[in-house]
């Protein structure tokens, strides 16, 4: 006679359910590893152009303020596709509560500060995202000097690089290469991430 073992059965199709720590941490996890997989493509772009050059050289206060920003992007894009969460509240706040031990760490405490802060704003001021979930655009027929997509996507994507590694010099010469990727990662990242959230109930 065959013994029964426990097993966890999921109903596909339908939320599951979990409380808000275990929704941080894997939340956070999922961030951190999508951020990194941006990182090396951009790694790879800069070897790709000068493979003289160390890619893993690049300074630790110019990573530190991309994943921090990235975090919060990501993050506070999701809180406002989980709007209908009765703990919502209780979800940002600890997710902020980890991003300040994480800030403290990388020693960028005002820089948490200064992002948790304009992010929501460039968020909520972008007409086309608030009111009709438009996040990416093509652009078709563009000018040489104009952004090769449109709206809050592209928009947070140079947000991100520009605080992240606009002054970097070894990223300056190819900075538009590096973006146009980056813009792609960021948009695949945000998918990532609302596939993820939305099967969630945080009870």
């Amino acid at each position: 006679m065959t013994k029964e073992k426990d097993i966890t059965r999921h109903d596909y199709g339908r939320k599951i359910e979990t409380n808000c720590k275990s929704f941080i941490d894997g939340l956070i996890e999922l961030l951190d590893d999508l951020s990194d997989f941006a990182l090396s493509r951009i790694h790879r772009k800069i070897f790709d152009s000068s493979p003289n050059l160390k890619a893993d050289k690049l300074p630790q206060q110019d990573i530190n303020h991309f994943k921090l920003t990235w975090y919060v992007s990501l993050a506070e894009l999701m809180f406002f596709s989980m709007k209908n969460q009765t703990k919502l509240a209780d979800i940002r706040d600890l997710f902020y509560l980890e991003m300040e031990l994480s800030a403290k760490e990388r020693e960028a405490t005002p820089f948490l500060l200064e992002s948790r802060t304009t992010i929501p704003k460039i968020i909520m001021r972008n007409k086309d995202f608030i009111e009709n979930g438009i996040f990416n655009t093509l652009t078709s027929n563009r000018a040489e000097d104009t952004a090769r997509n449109s709206g809050l996507g592209p928009e947070l994507a140079r947000v991100i690089m520009e605080t992240s590694f606009s002054t970097n010099p070894i990223i300056a010469p190819i900075y538009d290469d590096v973006l146009e990727i980056f813009e792609l990662e960021f948009n695949n990242a945000y998918g990532h991430c609302s596939i993820a959230c939305s099967a969630f109930t945080v009870v």
